[in-house]
């Protein structure tokens, strides 16, 4: 009897033992896991503006919003848009083309600006297949035509890019309340509000399903010459997010998208409808 005591007790007692074990060393890999998340944490503004018009457009000035904040410190609307460090893409072939940010009734606007902005069109390239032992290198190497008109040998319409991608934020990005706390399109109004969306398009906007946000109202002050039926199209989104590596990349993240199709010339200032998404991810 007293050996099966002393047996039960050694039991009970590497039980405890390893049970010690097993709580130090979880804490140890979520202290290792919080360390991680925090080292490799990283906050970041992306923001895109891509245009395009199907014809020549004379005389242009684009001012369109970028995403600003009211800076209490020089009590001034700021942009995070430094055009310095932003690239641009099939947006200046020659070189005419003025690409700036400007203060305009004090709120930041992105000032798109030439005499002429012509199209570009490119020829459209089929796909080689690759057969079973064939040597890539002795595949023909197709080559982009270019032109400023539409035709059979170029229909396809290549839309001119701006992006800037700032990974120096200086501060966790409030992804979920980031109206009056981070950068929006400015000047905006907010004319709905939505929650827990079914998912799917929802005024020419896709939302994920359970997605929240408003939708608003930003102007475009444009003026321009062009053809009765021209379309110039203009899409703007600019987003603020969090992400850190626990076992994986995690994410959180705000979204603004604006876009519109402008049909012949303008001369005025257009309400253009635009969706704020808030709070998707993981926090």
């Amino acid at each position: 009897m007293v050996d099966l005591l002393n047996i039960v007790g050694k039991i009970i007692i590497a039980v405890f033992v390893l049970i010690v074990f097993l709580i130090l060393v979880f804490a140890a890999i979520i202290g290792y896991m919080g360390i991680s998340a925090a080292e490799d944490k990283q906050s970041v503004y992306d923001y895109s503006l891509i245009l395009s018009t199907s014809g020549p457009i004379d005389n242009v000035i684009l001012l369109i919003p970028v995403p600003s904040y009211y800076n209490a410190d020089t009590g001034q609307n700021e942009t995070v848009i430094n055009i310095s460090r932003v690239s641009l893409n099939n947006f200046d072939r020659d070189g005419n083309i003025s690409v700036k940010t400007e203060q305009v009734n004090g709120v930041p606007m992105l000032n798109i600006s030439a005499d002429r902005i012509d199209p570009i069109y490119k020829n459209h390239i089929e796909q080689i297949a690759i057969m079973p032992g064939q040597n890539v290198s002795e595949l023909p190497h197709p080559t982009h035509v270019y032109s400023n008109r539409y035709s059979e040998d170029t229909p396809v319409l290549v839309a001119m890019e701006i992006h800037m991608y700032e990974t120096d934020v200086g501060h966790e990005i409030d992804t979920k309340a980031p109206v009056g706390n981070e950068p929006l399109f400015m000047p905006y109004r907010i004319i709905e509000n939505f929650s827990s969306s079914d998912g799917g398009m929802t005024d020419g906007y896709y939302l994920s399903e359970g997605a929240f946000g408003s939708f608003v109202e930003v102007p475009f002050t444009l003026s321009y010459t062009a053809s009765d039926d021209n379309v110039l199209a203009i899409s703007s989104e600019f987003e603020g997010s969090n992400e850190w590596w626990v076992l994986g990349w995690q994410w959180n993240v705000y979204r603004e998208r604006v876009s519109h199709a402008f049909t012949g010339e303008a001369d005025g200032t257009y309400w253009v409808k635009g969706v704020l998404t808030t709070g998707e991810g993981r926090y």
